[in-house]
């Protein structure tokens, strides 16, 4: 009799087996993370562009790169940090820029346009009114906390910092990028910057040396 019993005990363990991974995979296909509504939408050309969306029961966010109604790629990032009409995404033909909260903070993740492969990233400040702006070679990051905002230039093609300027305690109002000049308007007027090398624009509309 006790042979008997201790017979049945493998197919007993068997089966308890078979259930817990059946579980298993049940979890594992109701707790992946599923894409919601759409946040922001970029156009990159006229068939492609890329697409933030809102993680449907959390707050991380989707960026897809479509081609027409076709997802080519699709990647999960922290908290986006962008809204319409100010937008946290760059791109070039290399690489996207997507500037997104995480523990609290701005940071830029940098991801290659072809396969959203990560290519780096960088800690920018606080969450405090984020503004991207891109000529589609650099990305140029509005970032502020408490008392002061600053301007930081980021090569599009490496992910690294080109230059930076301290733009005071002034919110600021607009912001833009237009003939080779980053412009700040923080209430008093657009002051403007060289878009290489983050000079001053001079009286005469040159580059302050």
């Amino acid at each position: 009799m006790t042979r008997s019993r201790l017979g049945w005990l493998g197919p007993a363990i068997v089966g308890v087996g078979a259930a817990v991974a059946a579980l298993g995979v049940w979890y594992m296909v109701h707790a992946k993370p599923v894409a919601g509504a759409v946040i922001d939408t970029i156009p990159v050309d006229d068939r492609r562009a890329l697409v933030v969306r809102g993680e449907a029961a959390g707050e991380r966010a989707f960026v897809e790169l479509r081609d027409g109604d076709a997802v080519v790629w699709q990647a999960m990032v922290p908290r986006y940090a962008g809204r319409p009409g100010a937008p946290g995404i760059a791109w070039s033909p290399t690489a996207v820029s997507v500037r997104v909260i995480r523990d609290g903070h701005a940071e830029l993740f940098a991801l290659a346009i072809r396969d959203a492969t990560k290519l780096g990233g960088m800690r920018l400040a606080p969450d405090h009114g984020p503004v991207t702006l891109t000529d589609h070679a650099r990305s140029y990051e509005l970032v502020a906390g408490p008392g002061w905002h600053q301007l930081v230039a980021i090569d599009l093609a490496t992910g690294h910092a080109l230059w930076a300027r301290e733009l005071g305690a002034a919110g600021v109002v607009a912001a833009g990028v237009a003939d080779g000049w980053v412009w700040v308007d923080q209430g008093a007027g657009p002051h403007s910057f060289a878009q290489l090398t983050g000079k001053d624009r001079g009286p005469d509309g040159q580059a302050v040396r």
